[in-house]
């Protein structure tokens, strides 16, 4: 039976931010007439189309969540911007530059299979849709594989349980008794919004986490007045700083400082909130040096201790090891266990065994009966979703094949042996605020197919040479900090099974910007160029 099969130039996957930004560079900077981008939601959004959890939000703050050259006067009213507000803006976006029509929803991609004879991907769905593309890109997030450990016993639940991404619309825990199994981003800003409403909220802490306050708060008319008066200034600062979040970062080191500046920097900042603001406004040094980072960890505890009123759960909630990892944020966790109605039950020793029809049960024999589980455990960050899809290169090279001994892709866009296939935000990219780093990336993706066409190519890759020298900087960078003591998504080792490898250049957008452009005004070298 023949396949009825769509030719086009360009295929992209993922309704996100760095789906649509594709699209429109693609179609309204590269010039391609047919360009078609498949996303398996109902809507656009990405991570934030599934992440839809109480209190979810960005930690970065609205006015440089979005693109730098989106100047429309801002809708948003708040510091931090709730999931569907993030939502709605992307929708926005997409109209604003007319990609919309180019979507096709409800639609999973499978499999994408490079034909060497035709230079050309061979794409096909879940639903039966199949393309033949010149370019097939992947905007995939790096957050959208949920991770769900498999414990046993885990179909067995009667009540209501779901990983926190994929929290039911419309849910009403209100009188419920609810498990939160993590006290990652997910969990912390769950267990903060929803236990004024619960019967009764008990957390299962893995791993206790550093967590500042993120002071959401709203923004006056004057105040938006002024910050769009600066936004030039803004922006240059974010292109122009290690990691983009429009703020000034600090200068001096922790250990220059003394313990009465530190102290008083620490607690403005604190009072200020943000997690990014915490570990890079503060002092410069805290994610390099092991000395300086335990200030900045100590004063966290510190307050832990100030806010938490029963000692014994204080002392649970105190981290031990490095601050970092993913500087986290969120409002009002730790006051929420002074509530009578919130418990904390430490698994570190006392493991989850098993779900049960009515609940779970630790291995000491302990059992717990819950109306609702929710399973705040994280994602298989970065290159997770990769493994949902079915990626072959040349000669039927597989993406996973060439992934095994750690993902990777140059400057986190390209990888060798898979000729016109680009990534955004892929492995190796830069650890920044995402939407100047998905700016960056799509500029240079653009650029770059234009420097093929120009040369007369039809396809362009990474040099395998050159995508192995990154990745060795990549991961060298990474030992030199704070991050590659900490367990964490960022460091790939946060689900079983999966080799720790940094997921990130970590020297910061301003230095990849730098990379970046370096690449470009030599033409390429680091790029393979063929017919």
């Amino acid at each position: 039976m023949s396949l009825n099969v769509k030719e086009v130039d360009a295929l992209v996957v993922g309704g996100g931010f760095g789906g649509i930004r594709l699209v429109n560079l693609l179609r309204n900077k590269l010039g391609l007439n047919t360009v078609v981008a498949i996303e398996k939601g109902s809507d656009l959004g990405g991570t934030w189309y599934w992440n839809q959890y109480p209190g979810a939000q960005t930690d970065t703050e609205s006015w440089v969540y979005r693109f730098s050259d989106d100047r429309d006067p801002p809708k948003w009213n708040t510091r931090y911007l709730k999931a569907k507000d993030l939502q709605e803006q992307i929708v926005d976006t997409a109209k604003k530059t007319n990609v919309l029509k180019d979507y096709v929803f409800e639609n999973e991609v499978v499999s994408a299979h490079y034909d060497a004879a035709s230079n050309r991907w061979n794409v096909a769905t879940d639903k039966g849709l199949h393309f033949s593309a010149t370019y097939f890109l992947t905007a995939l997030g790096i957050l959208t594989n949920p991770y769900t450990p498999k414990f046993p016993g885990i179909d067995s639940f009667k009540g209501l349980s779901f990983h926190s991404a994929r929290w039911p619309k419309g849910l009403d825990v209100t009188g419920k008794r609810v498990a939160v199994i993590g006290t990652g981003p997910s969990g912390s800003q769950i267990t903060g919004t929803i236990h004024p409403l619960v019967k009764h909220i008990t957390v299962f802490q893995q791993r206790a986490q550093y967590i500042v306050p993120v002071n959401d708060r709203p923004v006056s008319e004057e105040e938006k007045k002024e910050i769009y008066k600066n936004y030039d200034s803004i922006w240059n600062t974010v292109f122009d700083s290690l990691f983009a979040m429009g703020f000034v970062e600090s200068k001096k080191s922790a250990l220059e400082a003394s313990e009465a500046e530190r102290k008083e920097v620490y607690e403005r900042i604190w009072n200020k909130g943000g997690g990014f603001r915490f570990f890079f406004e503060t002092f410069n040094d805290i994610g390099t040096n092991v000395d300086a980072n335990e200030t900045a960890a100590a004063f966290v505890r510190g307050k832990i201790a100030e806010i938490v009123k029963d000692p014994e759960t204080a002392k649970l909630l105190q981290p031990k090891g490095h601050y970092g990892g993913r500087p986290l944020c969120t409002q009002g966790y730790y006051e929420a266990f002074n509530e009578s109605n919130v418990s904390l039950v430490d698994i570190a020793d006392n493991p989850v065994t098993k779900i049960t029809p009515t609940g779970l049960e630790l291995k000491d024999g302990q059992a717990y009966e819950f109306d609702i589980i929710v399973y705040a455990t994280g994602f298989d960050g970065v290159d997770g979703a990769y493994h949902n899809i079915d990626i072959s290169g040349r000669n039927g090279f597989k993406l996973t094949e060439a992934w095994k001994g750690g993902a990777n892709a140059l400057y986190g866009v390209s990888v060798a042996e898979f000729p016109n296939f680009f990534t955004v935000t892929g492995p190796g990219g830069p650890f920044a605020n995402m939407l100047p780093s998905i700016e960056l990336q799509g500029e240079f993706i653009v650029e770059l197919i234009g420097e093929a066409k120009r040369r007369g190519y039809k396809t362009v890759e990474a040099d395998a040479k050159a995508q192995e020298q990154w990745a060795k900087t990549v991961q060298a960078i990474s030992q030199a900090t704070v991050f590659d003591k900490v367990k964490s998504w960022i460091q790939n080792d946060n689900v079983n099974g999966k080799k720790k490898y940094s997921a990130f250049f970590l020297a910061g957008l301003q230095n990849y910007r730098t990379k970046l452009a370096e690449e470009a005004n030599t033409k390429y070298p680091a790029f393979v160029f063929a017919n």
